[in-house]
């Protein structure tokens, strides 16, 4: 299969402070530098899964983007359809998080984002069209997204990635003509902005009556609810052993993508995204390395 994801690549700074106090006005805390953003870390995975990716983004013009570029080739991610913009600066996010990766809070420098809106994503639609599967998050604009829902041809997978970018989703379908995309992935909290719903169960057949044929709830350690019109079913997390929580949701969806392009489709492919999870919980990368390994256990 021919797999085209969407979306945004960034630096990710992670903040692990050791402890509260500060010390000379310095708080002694571990600091890891990642190549992040939702849609390039699902690009990673499903490459490492052997299988034939192409990333469409963006690109600042500095050293940290030239440094992506070069991981994504070495990987042998197709880029022919990103554009760098070399007089501007990557997307920054930077999380302070606890000792297992769990965000406490963050601040983030994502101008460039601005730049995936509707003009630069409309004529790349009939290269994307020539995908088996295309897979998107909200960091494109409204706009973007809206065209997207519209006028793609083949299943398309989209990825909330924050409460709030969960709104722009709504947004987008609020817009579209179709309303309705093959699969939704969020959590907990952005199945609650999209629908204002906290009982997830009822949050998910909302998100499903709305157009969305397939939705997929995560809930960190209490697993995740798969949910299609007429039928919702929880499936217990697999045990782990948790280094590092970043990552674990985009390796989510990586998997469910995986098993599709085995052939394995609805129930059965909750597995595979919880196996793909499950490497990235293990992992201090936010991409494991040694994922396909997961899907022999």
């Amino acid at each position: 299969m021919r797999i085209t994801v969407i979306g945004e690549s960034n630096i990710d700074i992670a903040v692990k402070r050791h402890g509260d106090s500060l010390q000379g006005g310095c708080t002694p805390a571990e600091i890891s530098f990642h190549h992040g953003g939702v849609a390039r870390n699902i690009a990673h995975n499903l490459s490492l899964l052997g299988l034939n990716v192409s990333l469409v983004t963006i690109f600042g013009g500095d050293g940290f983007a030239s440094q992506m570029m070069e991981e994504c080739q070495h990987l042998g991610i197709d880029l022919s359809l990103s554009t760098r913009f070399q007089n501007e600066k990557s997307p920054i996010f930077l999380s302070f998080n606890d000792k297992t990766g769990n965000m406490l809070s963050a601040v983030s420098d994502i101008t460039l984002n601005r730049r995936m809106d509707l003009e630069w994503l409309k004529d790349k639609m009939n290269e994307i069209n020539r995908s088996d599967l295309v897979v998107a998050d909200t960091l494109l604009t409204a706009e973007a997204l809206c065209h997207l829902i519209d006028f793609c041809e083949v299943p398309l997978y989209i990825d909330t990635v924050s409460p709030k970018r969960a709104l722009v989703l709504v947004e987008a379908l609020d817009g579209s003509r179709k309303k309705s995309f093959h699969a939704l992935k969020c959590n907990e909290s952005e199945a609650q902005s999209m629908t204002g719903e906290k009982n997830v169960t009822d949050s998910a057949k909302i998100l499903n009556d709305n157009g969305i044929k397939e939705v997929f709830v995560t809930s960190g350690e209490n697993g995740v609810l798969y949910s299609t019109e007429g039928n919702s079913e929880w499936f217990a997390s697999l045990p782990a052993h948790v280094v590092d929580v970043v990552g674990a949701g985009d390796a989510f969806l990586s998997g469910i993508v995986y098993a599709n392009a085995l052939g394995i489709n609805g129930l059965p492919s909750v597995t595979l995204g919880l196996k793909a999870a499950k490497s990235a919980l293990e992992s201090p990368e936010p991409c494991n390395g040694a994922i396909a390994d997961y899907f022999k256990e």
